[in-house]
């Protein structure tokens, strides 16, 4: 909530709580800056979350570049986000710009609007990456030195983790 980006969309899942979402959240929803985004697909695999946030994103008008990220991965920075937007800026041809560790591309990952036909043909569980690897993509990977960045709470084990880091 903290970064850079003009508007937020945040996809939960259908009747899903939003109990998780931070303070500031709904600090932007009001100013009009988040919206929640229900997708009734998300249990069908990530690429229906995907396009349900674009199409969200791209409501009133299309964006020159959307940033995805997961929602379980805390530890990731509203620094990481913006640099992503500012290396889109200086270098507006990019098809992607991604976080990334010792060469490999995480979330989160800004998608240029020349994606954006790429992600509404993604299908089942796949999610961005998959786009980042075909060879007519043009995109930059910035290296993150601290790997833990990208840590997400998929099991109770991950989340204890990245409690190490908070404390």
């Amino acid at each position: 909530m903290r970064s850079r980006l003009d508007r937020i969309c945040v996809v939960t899942r259908t009747g899903s709580g939003a109990d998780w979402l931070p303070a500031d959240y709904y600090a932007a929803e009001r100013q009009g800056r988040a919206v929640r985004v229900p997708c009734a697909d998300a249990g069908m695999g990530m690429s229906h979350s995907l396009r349900a946030g674009l199409m969200a994103a791209c409501a009133d008008s299309v964006p020159d570049a959307v940033v995805v990220l997961l929602a379980d991965q805390p530890l990731v920075t509203a620094a990481m986000i913006d640099r992503l937007l500012a290396s889109f800026r200086e270098q507006p041809k990019l098809d992607y710009c991604a976080a990334g560790h010792e060469g490999m591309p995480k979330p989160p990952v800004l998608l240029s609007r020349t994606m954006f036909a790429s992600v509404e043909k993604l299908a089942g569980d796949q999610g961005a990456r998959v786009l980042l690897s075909e060879p007519h993509v043009f995109g930059m990977i910035q290296d993150e030195p601290e790997e833990h960045r990208f840590y997400d709470a998929d099991t109770p084990e991950d989340l204890e983790r990245i409690r190490f880091f908070y404390s």
